[in-house]
């Protein structure tokens, strides 16, 4: 098995994740929007992942603000970030091995424990929660 190389490849990563997603019943209604909305959301995907482990200047926006603003319309739960990272290391380790693919998957669950902190400090602060 070889390691993520190329945008190509993130890209593979990035769609065989969304699969995963699409096919959980717990996931797939945080991604349930308009085609057009999505294949813009395909592209920053893409655009994240290829800048954070090629360095290509490709990622232009608000990761957190992104999250903040979907969380408002959809809670996004521990149990969702957990779920989360199962695709994605699931994903990774079914395509790609070696050092740019653990890169990938160490910064997913960076992120992700960053975020769910974050949103969930936001919800138990909400008057509404």
């Amino acid at each position: 098995m070889r390691d993520i190389e190329s945008r190509e490849d993130v890209k593979l990563l990035v769609d065989t994740f969304y699969s995963y997603v699409h096919q959980d019943e717990k996931m797939a209604p945080v991604f349930k929007m308009p085609k057009e909305q999505f294949e813009r959301h395909l592209e920053r995907t893409y655009n994240f992942w290829d800048n954070w482990l090629f360095r290509t200047g490709s990622y232009q926006g608000g990761l957190m603000w992104a999250h903040i603003e979907k969380n408002m319309s959809y809670p996004i739960t521990t149990e969702l970030f957990e779920r989360w990272l199962a695709h994605w290391f699931r994903s990774a380790d079914e395509l790609f091995k070696g050092e740019n693919t653990e890169i990938l998957k160490s910064k997913a669950l960076e992120l992700g424990q960053i975020m769910n902190a974050k949103l969930s400090s936001m919800r138990s602060a909400s008057p509404n929660s």
